[in-house]
């Protein structure tokens, strides 16, 4: 590839600056600040530099003081005779490209700094600038940096962008941060190594509290399920005693309504006797009026009968006896018979009350009867007693109706009767005898009447019911029958409610028993569960961060032993290459060096391991190290080494070879030689040497004067 016009615009101090190069050896003179290195970085950016690239280089090549425009370049070439046209505006985002070469029109600036790598045969920038452009700062790096000529030819001979120190730097950091084991800077494969032992004892940890949790909660269960049982005993227990409580309930109603029932019974049977008997009295007068008609009956009679035998016998009154007659003791009797009755009502109440029952109230009801017979006799002694006292009365008076006379006697006799009569009409008797007997029979009625109403009042003792007492009775019977059957349904609880009550209370305390130590082994195997603080998210987020941990170590393992053997790879691959680059340098420098020192220099070795170069020494008569030479023969050997990479990276692709005056140590003759050697080359690759000088004019094809630079600063001097 050949330039054969360049055209830059707006690029640094150039505004608007054309260019054409001889297809050989064209000489690009000017002085210092003419703009000579920057004819160089303008073809650079052209045939390497994305027009959308951004940066201070890129801001760099920007006019000195222009307000507008964006640098740009257009290139005419050729190659393999045919012309191509190439423009290029660095706009940033907005850049644009055009290539122009067979026909083809590009405007992609990928698709075009491909093409421009596939016409030149270098892939960028930087190798281009590593091989075919030679600035003038660069004759000294052999000498500063023993490296720089071993990376160069190494990235000639590799076809990268850089050598292989770089790389094997890189990877030897990065296998010294997989294998360093210092404690305070540990490298990466012991920090993988000290993580998953971490994780491991962190997991075995894990899943024995995860094994001791287990066992834990099992004897939670079980402590849980002890437990519940216990609450089902208590409960069943509970239930029973319960049941048994309602049974003993039941039992006590059932003998509280049998004995109300017994008592309503016999209330109701006094009552219908009594009722009985009320209907049946033997007089249907009141017996106390009865009895005092009767008494009324009595006296009248013995005065009816005294009084006729007064008539009769009208004794003499000389011949009287008025003596007193014996009154009879019926106080004595009516107490003793009172007292009778009143102890038989209190033996038929204590019997009604209690276990005596029915026998108790028999032996009440005999001794009332008993009183009541006595009473009657103590009656029947007061009935005499006052036949006594008349009888005494009248013979006290007997001397008086002895001194009354017969008719007075008969006078009362009369009105006696009369009133006798009176009083048994009003009885309905024919006589007193009768009035007598019916009195007695309607006292013994009424007694009888007493009798049963004391034992009446004393079944229901101080109870006042204010139902019937039928009704009560049955009422009483059907509680008594309800009792009875709950308590045949609640089977051997019923049959004997105290017995089960009394189980059922030992069941409870045993249960309760049981209960309390259920619940303090469930408590204790709580508190194991609850002290166990392990976390089975935990535990499982730990295994799989050990499985991560693991895969990463293996993972690191991996990249080390990539890493290691790359750097095998890379030191057999840079072994090779060495031998090829330092054969083929041999052969080649050994020409141009000896071109260059006019024979002085004939023979060179170059080092395959370290790529350093020797040179047989015609006054030693040894071979001797480039490093020890002069600056100048250094640069000879560099500028050599350089041509040969051009020739070796390129093969069949001719790049222009573009030199910023790398001649500047050079004597004028090895100047000279090194320019002819330049001129041969040019036959095969178009050499573009920029320069101050103008010791190369005779043997360039064209000579390129660029004036220097004009404008002054007219202002003052600053003060010192």
């Amino acid at each position: 590839m050949r330039i054969t016009r360049l055209r830059l615009r707006d690029f640094q101090r150039h505004e608007d600056l054309d260019l054409e190069f001889a297809p050989g050896l064209t000489v690009v003179r000017g002085p210092n600040e003419a703009g000579k290195t920057t004819v160089q970085r303008a073809i650079e950016m052209a045939l390497f530099r994305r027009v959308t690239s951004a940066g201070a280089d890129v801001e760099a090549t920007r006019r000195w003081g222009a307000d507008g425009g964006s640098p740009s370049v257009e290139m005419d070439f050729e190659h393999e005779g045919i012309a191509g046209h190439l423009e290029k505006i660095f706009a940033g985002a907005k850049g644009q490209a055009q290539l122009r070469y067979g026909g083809e029109e590009v405007t992609d600036p990928a698709e075009v700094d491909r093409r421009l790598a596939e016409l030149t045969g270098l892939p960028s920038e930087k190798f281009y600038r590593s091989t075919a452009s030679v600035h003038h700062y660069e004759l000294d790096d052999l000498d500063r940096d023993e490296t720089a000529l071993r990376d160069r030819l190494q990235a000639s001979m590799s076809g990268a962008d850089r050598g292989t120190t770089a790389a094997r730097k890189k990877l030897e950091d990065a296998q010294r941060r997989f294998t360093t084991e210092g404690p305070k800077n540990p490298g990466i494969l012991k920090q993988d190594r000290d993580h998953v032992a971490a994780l491991e004892a962190q997991v075995a940890q894990g899943e024995a509290g995860l094994a001791s949790l287990e066992r834990d909660r099992s004897n939670l269960s079980v402590a849980r399920d002890a437990h519940g049982a216990a609450e089902d005993r208590l409960a069943a227990a509970r239930d029973g005693l319960d049941r048994s409580e309602q049974a003993v309930h039941l039992l006590e109603r059932q003998l509280d309504a049998q004995g109300r029932y017994a008592r309503y019974k016999r209330a109701s049977e006094l009552r219908d006797e009594m009722i009985q008997k009320e209907a049946t009295h033997p007089s249907r007068i009141a017996l106390p009026v009865l009895r005092a008609t009767v008494d009324r009956l009595r006296n009248q009679e013995a005065t009816i009968g005294r009084l006729r035998q007064e008539l009769s016998d009208q004794p003499d009154l000389s011949s009287y006896d008025v003596g007193q007659l014996p009154t009879p003791a019926w106080r004595r009797w009516a107490m003793a018979g009172l007292g009778l009755v009143v102890l038989g009502i209190l033996i038929a109440l204590i019997g009604v009350t209690t276990s005596l029952g029915n026998t108790g109230v028999l032996i009440g009801a005999v001794l009332a009867v008993v009183g009541v017979g006595v009473n009657l006799w103590a009656l029947r002694l007061q009935r005499r007693s006052s036949d006594v006292k008349r009888q005494n009365e009248l013979r006290e008076a007997e001397i008086a109706r002895r001194l009354r006379g017969r008719t007075d006697i008969e006078q009362q006799l009369k009105d006696t009767e009369a009133a006798r009569d009176a009083g048994l009409a009003s009885i309905e008797q024919p006589d007193t005898d009768t009035a007598q007997r019916l009195l007695e029979a309607e006292a013994a009625h009424v007694a009888g009447i007493q009798a049963l109403q004391a034992e009446y009042r004393g079944v229901l003792g101080d109870e006042q019911p204010s139902d019937d007492v039928s009704r009560l009775r049955d009422r009483a019977a059907a509680e008594a029958e309800q009792a009875k059957h709950a308590l045949s349904g609640m089977g051997d609880i019923g049959a004997d409610p105290h017995a089960s009550r009394d189980r059922y209370r030992a069941a409870l305390g045993t249960a309760q028993a049981e209960r309390e130590r259920t619940l303090q082994a469930l408590a204790q195997a709580q508190a194991a569960v609850d002290q166990n603080g392990t976390d089975a998210d935990e535990v499982a987020a730990a295994s799989e961060g050990l499985a991560t941990a693991r895969e990463r170590l293996a993972w690191d393992e991996r990249r080390h032993r990539i890493i290691g053997t790359a750097l095998g790879a890379l030191d057999a691959a840079e072994q090779a290459t060495m031998k090829k680059a330092a054969r083929f340098l041999e052969g080649r420098m050994a020409v141009d060096v000896a071109r260059i020192t006019g024979g002085r220099y004939r023979r060179v070795q170059v080092d395959e391991s370290e790529l350093g170069m020797r040179v047989w020494s015609p006054e030693r008569g040894d071979w001797v190290d480039v490093a020890g030479l002069s600056q100048g023969t250094i640069d000879s050997f560099y500028l050599a080494a350089r041509l040969g990479l051009v020739r070796q990276v390129t093969q069949d692709r001719r790049p222009p070879l573009i030199f910023d005056d790398p001649f500047l140590t050079f004597d004028r003759a090895r100047a000279q030689q090194a320019l002819e050697l330049l001129r041969e080359m040019a036959a095969d690759h178009q050499v573009i040497y920029l320069t101050t000088a103008d010791r190369y004019d005779a043997v360039a094809d064209r000579v390129i004067e660029l004036p220097g630079p004009t404008a002054v600063d007219a202002g003052e001097a600053a003060p010192a």
